[in-house]
């Protein structure tokens, strides 16, 4: 990263043009630092003839433009006049340089009033980097909007005014011109101020991981036709085995790892972190809490409870074998009034610290003893679902849907706030909580603890005999993959109160 440096006469007109141009790539790319050097005019010459001396440049210009490494004292590399400087602005950073001839008058005027400030001593101005995210199997039409939404949220964006910048990437070389497509979208949208420098496509993960903040894995590995149960699972788990190898090498520390639109989600959740052991446990999350978020019309028109006033029922299980959406203990506000559902935004995703005042927040579960369209036989629980193939015959539908990526931005924002003030349904390294089995990534009630989506053990945990079925196939599959030995070989890399 380069400084550069523009010295002149305040009364010079290319002086003044080449100030503003700097001042316009500063506001504009996060990375771009630059310094004045103001000289009288009467001594302008011979400041310029020894500096050139001593670097032994052969040069005679006003404005005089070099670069030099970033809060180094190395040496100086030689840009040249204004010309010069342009077309090396136009190469590099593709700005339009022109500016009409009046004002670059107006300009020179003004700085020559404000000299004597102007020779006040000044630093290298530069911001702070902007985050960084990359999208990994960026090639779906939802896709648009998940950026969207990543590129305006404030939580995202670095301190001191650093902004978002968005990498898009798919392992499939044929879908490049894909992804081009959906930047060229993005490049265009109102809402991108920023235009194309927000939006860049990369050829490899490695690429993609380069300075990332937040790593984003897309998409499912769909079943094919007459493929067995083992075919399909052994193609996801060769999936993430060589993803890990690429976050072992490449993942800089406590970049945050999501994955998302996963039919496997759980299960590959388990093998990443199981691989990928030079990756912080608690940095990979899963998204389920869209599971539970589907079901709110349902619940809604069955119990006359208005949706707003509904949190998002909690997602137990190993979602893509096993899950349980915990209709039972739907949170909802029995106050309705505005005061009540104050702090409580977006409900369908989340509830927001609903364990400090049970006077204001009741379980579903008396309301759900009279709506016999929402539970099963027994009047317990929704059946669970253990059908792999049922669920494959739906992924068109629900890959990358609008209600998974509402979630995703929830949890992000709130990750990268680091709030501990909701709940959310997401797939974490299960400690034990609930009862639910260690060292698994299982989907579960969870919420933010020093940065890190950690189990709730506030929430209520389901039914015994939920649990029961729900594991049956999760126990078999991590007998079978042989998971879970990290964190028995490693215990180290685990959060304190886990490892004791």
């Amino acid at each position: 990263m380069f400084t550069y440096f523009i010295a002149g006469v305040p009364k010079c007109q290319d002086f003044g043009h080449a100030k503003l141009i700097a001042e316009k790539l500063r506001h504009t790319l996060p990375n771009f630092s630059y310094k004045i050097v103001v000289k009288a005019e009467e001594e302008y010459r011979d400041w310029m003839n020894k500096f050139c001396y001593e670097q032994k440049w052969k040069i005679d210009k006003n404005p005089l433009v070099w670069k030099r490494v970033l809060n180094s004292n190395g040496s100086c590399q030689l840009i040249g006049g204004i010309n010069e400087f342009f077309d090396h602005l136009i190469e590099y950073y593709n700005v339009d340089t022109r500016l009409d001839k009046r004002l670059k008058k107006k300009i020179a005027l003004d700085n020559e009033e404000r000299m004597r400030f102007m020779l006040t001593k000044q630093e290298p101005v530069s911001r702070t980097p902007a985050r960084r995210v990359c999208i990994t199997g960026a090639v779906y039409p939802s896709t648009c909007y998940l950026v969207s939404e990543l590129l305006q949220l404030k939580p995202l964006q670095a301190k001191g005014g650093g902004r978002v910048t968005v990498c898009l990437h798919h392992k499939d070389s044929d879908k490049y011109g894909d992804l081009i497509r959906i930047k060229r979208e993005i490049c265009d949208a109102e809402f991108n101020v920023r235009g194309c420098s927000a939006i860049t496509v990369v050829n490899s993960e490695e690429e993609g991981l380069m300075n990332c903040d937040l790593f984003i894995v897309l998409g499912s590995i769909r079943r094919e036709e007459n493929e067995d149960e083992n075919q399909w699972m052994d193609r996801n788990y060769t999936a993430m085995k060589k993803l890990a190898l690429i976050l072992n090498r490449h993942c800089p520390d406590r970049c945050k790892v999501l994955l998302m639109a996963m039919d496997l989600l759980c299960f590959n959740l388990s093998v990443l972190a199981e691989k990928a052991d030079k990756v912080y446990l608690y940095d990979i999350v899963g998204v389920t809490g869209h599971h539970g978020m589907v079901t709110l019309p349902t619940i809604s028109r069955a119990t006359g409870i208005p949706i707003p006033d509904l949190h998002c029922p909690p997602v137990w299980g190993f979602d893509g074998a096993a899950k349980y959406v915990d209709i039972k203990h739907v949170i909802y506000h029995c106050g309705g009034s505005e005061a009540d559902i104050r702090g409580c935004k977006d409900a369908a995703t989340a509830v927001n610290d609903y364990s400090t005042d049970r006077n204001e927040h009741k379980y579903l579960q008396s309301v759900l003893q009279q709506s016999e369209g929402l539970v099963s036989g027994d009047g317990k629980h929704v059946a669970v679902s253990t059908n792999f193939e049922s669920n494959a015959k739906n992924i068109a539908s629900h890959l990358c849907s609008l209600p998974e990526i509402r979630v995703a931005v929830r949890m992000i924002s709130e990750w990268f706030k680091n709030d501990g003030r909701i709940t959310v349904s997401a797939a974490v390294f299960s400690d034990g909580t609930f009862g639910l089995p260690f060292g698994m990534f299982l989907s579960q009630p969870v919420r933010m603890e020093n940065g890190e989506w950690k189990p709730n053990y506030n929430f209520p945990p389901p039914d015994e005999t939920v649990i029961t079925d729900m594991l049956s196939k999760t126990s078999e599959i991590t007998f079978e993959y042989n998971l879970g030995n990290r964190f028995n070989m490693n215990p180290r890399e685990m959060a304190a109160e886990i490892s004791e």
